[in-house]
């Protein structure tokens, strides 16, 4: 399937001049056009959203950053319809702030599902705001500052979702979603449920035709900057980070469900994480068990956070990840200025365990290296409802409506690296920063 055609930025196509950013909200204060990151360097401001203005409209077409989908939510057992109008700008009034919110009523909806299907019926309705095809980015520092909703069953999700597939669209994900691959190995060894990797490093292209450069593996990559889940009475509430990454490790590593990684063996997961003072390592879920079904994709689901919070509800928080590419990248997140958790470029390397019994050759399975994931991602906001804190069971109804306050969006680049654009910062080619390329962000369709 061929890519569409999409726009590249560059840094000269972004940066007309060193305070010049067409991406960026002229509302953004000028103490945020520069931040220092965790390698003592400076990043400049390249995308900024303040939600300050009520007029908007984040319906298809109607918006140059946004589009709010007009969909049925069928990933993750979703029960919610997201709808363009629950989405809207105005003030939080209880805390004289101008912000976006996201509003989960339990009015239901029929309309159209993700993968085509007519009359899905959702009892409840939502809000999803993506920037696909219009932003994306690959590196930086990427900040929400928001207010979460109350109450068991609702799922809050600030993040960032390769821009060759797109958010909850399963069928443009299947065997993208979310590799970060680059190798053509043999000994791969997928569980058999798990899709193949749809633009695999084993397969050859015509750049002319089919917008991919040969033998190179992409795929559509996940990365939670946050997701939250408040319980019905406000206290003793948590929130993640996390990775989504295909392909997995052996089942070897993987701790048990509702564990925590052993210190060494069995179960003893990733190497290279680290964690804050108040971090703490998941101990649910760690991706779908080996041989179940998972149609999309079967990765691995590494995940951090901060748990027994009691006011994420009642006061705007700040949720920060840190993404540098490469083998001696990281990915890192702090919550409201804390170092929460790290995942080390190492800890995408090769996983191998073997067995001998006597009598037979030693028998290995082996997950060869990954990669930090490298491709343009796009941005999404939502709440849904699923299989997250709790699902609809845990919905008490006496929460109605809930309300996701995101008051801006703000990421810096120390090098400006891969847009996707509509032209908004005018003409645009595609711009370097590694082997990536081939259509670079342009999703499939």
């Amino acid at each position: 399937m061929r890519l569409s055609a999409i726009l590249i930025a560059t840094a000269g196509a972004t940066l007309a001049h060193e305070d010049e950013c067409c991406w960026c909200d002229p509302n953004t204060p000028k103490a945020a056009r520069t931040i220092v990151g965790s390698d003592s360097q400076i990043y400049k401001l390249v995308f900024s959203d303040e939600f300050d203005d009520s007029n908007r409209n984040f319906a298809n077409g109607h918006d140059t950053k946004w589009t709010a989908l007009d969909i049925g939510d069928t990933s993750n057992k979703g029960a919610a319809f997201y709808l363009p109008e629950q989405a809207e700008v105005l003030e939080d009034k209880d805390f004289g702030v101008t912000s976006l919110r996201i509003l989960t009523e339990a009015k239901n909806h029929t309309g159209d599902s993700p993968t085509g299907e007519k009359g899905i019926f959702m009892p409840y309705r939502s809000a999803m705001l993506q920037s696909w095809n219009k932003f994306c980015f690959t590196g930086g520092i990427l900040e929400f500052r928001a207010r979460l909703p109350r109450g068991g069953g609702y799922w809050p999700a600030l993040w960032a979702f390769g821009n060759l597939g797109r958010a909850v669209y399963q069928n443009s994900n299947t065997g993208l979603w979310p590799w970060s691959y680059d190798e053509c190995d043999p000994d791969l060894q997928l569980p058999p449920t798990d899709p193949p990797q749809r633009i695999s490093a084993c397969d050859d292209h015509d750049f002319t035709s089919e917008g991919l450069l040969p033998f190179q593996g992409r795929g559509a990559t996940e990365l939670d900057v946050l997701e939250g889940a408040v319980t019905n009475q406000g206290f003793g509430s948590y929130g993640v980070g996390s990775v989504q990454l295909s392909p997995g490790i052996p089942s070897y590593f993987r701790p048990p469900m509702f564990g925590f990684p052993t210190e060494s063996g069995p179960g003893s997961w990733y190497s290279g994480l680290t964690f804050g003072p108040k971090g703490k390592p998941n101990n649910g879920w760690y991706g779908p068990p080996w041989g179940s079904e998972c149609l999309t994709g079967c990765p691995d689901a590494l995940s951090g956070g901060i748990v027994e919070i009691d006011n994420f509800d009642t006061k705007y928080w700040t949720y920060r990840m840190e993404w540098k590419v490469g083998p001696k990248g990281h990915i890192a997140w702090y919550y409201d200025g804390e170092f929460v958790w790290s995942m080390a470029g190492s800890s995408f390397g090769e996983y191998k365990i073997c067995s001998e019994k006597p009598g037979s050759p030693t028998e290995c399975m082996r997950t060869p290296k990954r990669q930090v994931p490298n491709e343009p991602m796009s941005l999404v906001i939502n709440t849904a409802i699923g299989t997250w804190n709790g699902g609809a069971s845990a919905i008490d109804n006496l929460h109605w409506p809930a309300s996701f306050w995101v008051d801006y969006v703000r990421l810096w680049q120390h090098e400006v690296n891969k847009y996707c654009s509509i032209n908004l910062c005018g003409d645009a080619v595609w711009q370097g920063g590694g082997a990536l390329g081939g259509g670079g962000g342009a999703g499939l369709q």
